[in-house]
Order: structure tokens, then C-alpha cells, then sequence
């Protein structure tokens, strides 16, 4: 019986360096697609953690102003720690806006003349162009006495705006239970949450506004939206420690 010998047939140079050239485009798309899929997923994350980092900071930042709140030195009897003002300019405001002070500033509001000492600062949310600034002044600059007799700026110009986020939405006041006279102090009466959109009218103190026990901010970023809830009524107990009983 007799073999032959088959002959095989190799691929040639112009065969081999086709399907190198395929492989590689088909390679490059994959690798193009595996990376715009990866950047996709790797910046979404990153987007949204930084807006709750942002939001995250800003409460706290907030909460902690709050926290340190004081009476200034000339405060008079029964004068509260936050109280609803309207700083010198803003007259025209329809709604007045919730005030107190503080004997250090931040290092977030800046001034040329040096660390910020006894300032007097104002929430102002602006919730129609998505920002929420505060509005400031200390003793650093030129004051006077009105015709109340209460310390402000001289010029109205001097007042300062600092901004503290760029994605306010919406604000909202809280108020617990109904506004107390001051003479008295059940503690075991029912009480319930109240939230408005525009600060309420006293029901005892004709032509004023009563001071909210909370306040609400939503904050908004595309579709997305976070709330964030700072008490404002804070009561502080006396040096002493011990508080009075209701008479």
C-alpha cells in the first residue's frame, strides 16, 4: 500500500497581517466601548456624592452656626437668641428675615480687616434663583444707632452677602403646637406640626411675625432632591443650670 504525502497550506504574510488588522479594530472597539461605559458609571456616583457631600456640609455648617449663637453686648432684658429682623436695605422685603449673633464668625465670611468678631447674621433664601446666602455685618465696620435706638450699618452698601449653596429649591417653616402668650406653660397640652411656606403672622403681637421652631430646606439637583431640618427656636438653659418652674 502506498502513502502519499499530503501537502498543507499555510496562511500567508498578506492573510496573517488582515486578521491582525481586524482583530485590532475589533479590539479597540470594545476597549472604546469598555471605557465609555466605565467613565459613564464612574462619574454618576461621583456627580451625586458630591452633591450629598455639598448638602451634608452645608447642614452641618448651618446646625453649628446655629449651635453658637449669643446676646450681643448691648441686649437687653428678655431680648431673645434668634429673633426675626430686617437688615438696614432690606425694607422692602415682604417677610423679615430670621437674625441672630455670634461673637466669632466662620472663616467662611471673609473680610479684609481680619478674622469677623460680633457678627449679626441673616438667613436669606432666595429660593427663586436656587441659592441661599447670608447676609451679615460685624463690628468691624462702621455702626449707628437708630432711631429705636438698635445698633446697624451706617451704609447700607456695607452690608455683606456671602453664598452658601447654589441648589436651594423650596423652605418651609415649622411651628409647634400654637404660639404661647408667656403666661402659660402646659407641657401636656396636644400639640401638633404646622408647616408653611410663608412665615406666620403673631396672633399676640400685632404687625409681627412669629419666630419658627424649624426650618425646612430642600435642595434640588437635577432630578434629584435632599431635606435637610434645622432647628432655629433653641433654648439654652440659665448659668445656673436650673431653670425657674411657671408661676
Amino acid at each position: 500500500m502506498i502513502f502519499k504525502k499530503t501537502k498543507r497550506r499555510g496562511f500567508s504574510l498578506v492573510e496573517v497581517l488582515l486578521a491582525l488588522a481586524v482583530g485590532g479594530l475589533v479590539l479597540l472597539a470594545a476597549s472604546s466601548l469598555l471605557m465609555t461605559i466605565s467613565t459613564a458609571w464612574a462619574n454618576r456616583p461621583a456627580t451625586r456624592d458630591a452633591f450629598d457631600a455639598h448638602i451634608d456640609g452645608v447642614y452641618r455648617f448651618l446646625t453649628a452656626l446655629i449651635e453658637d449663637v449669643s446676646l450681643p453686648m448691648d441686649a437687653k432684658s428678655g431680648d431673645q437668641l434668634i429673633s426675626l429682623d430686617t437688615p438696614k436695605g432690606y425694607d422692602d422685603s415682604d417677610d423679615p428675615l430670621i437674625s441672630f449673633f455670634v461673637r466669632e464668625a466662620p472663616p467662611l465670611l471673609f473680610s479684609p480687616f481680619g478674622p469677623i468678631v460680633n457678627a449679626s447674621i441673616y438667613f436669606y433664601p432666595e429660593a427663586e434663583d436656587s441659592r441661599l446666602s447670608l447676609l451679615w455685618y460685624s463690628s468691624l465696620q462702621e455702626l449707628e444707632r437708630n432711631e429705636q435706638g438698635v445698633v446697624e450699618l451706617a451704609e447700607e452698601d456695607e452690608l455683606r452677602k456671602t453664598l452658601i449653596s447654589p441648589f436651594l429649591g423650596e423652605v418651609f417653616f415649622g411651628y409647634y403646637g400654637e404660639e404661647s402668650d408667656g403666661k402659660s406653660n402646659n407641657e401636656d397640652d396636644f400639640k401638633e406640626w404646622e408647616w408653611t411656606e410663608q412665615l406666620k403672622e403673631s396672633e399676640t403681637k400685632d404687625g409681627e411675625y412669629r419666630l419658627p421652631d424649624q426650618m425646612k430646606l430642600v435642595f434640588e439637583w437635577e432630578d434629584e432632591n435632599l431635606e435637610k431640618t434645622i432647628t432655629i427656636a433653641i433654648k439654652k438653659p440659665a448659668p445656673s443650670g436650673i431653670v425657674a418652674s411657671p408661676r
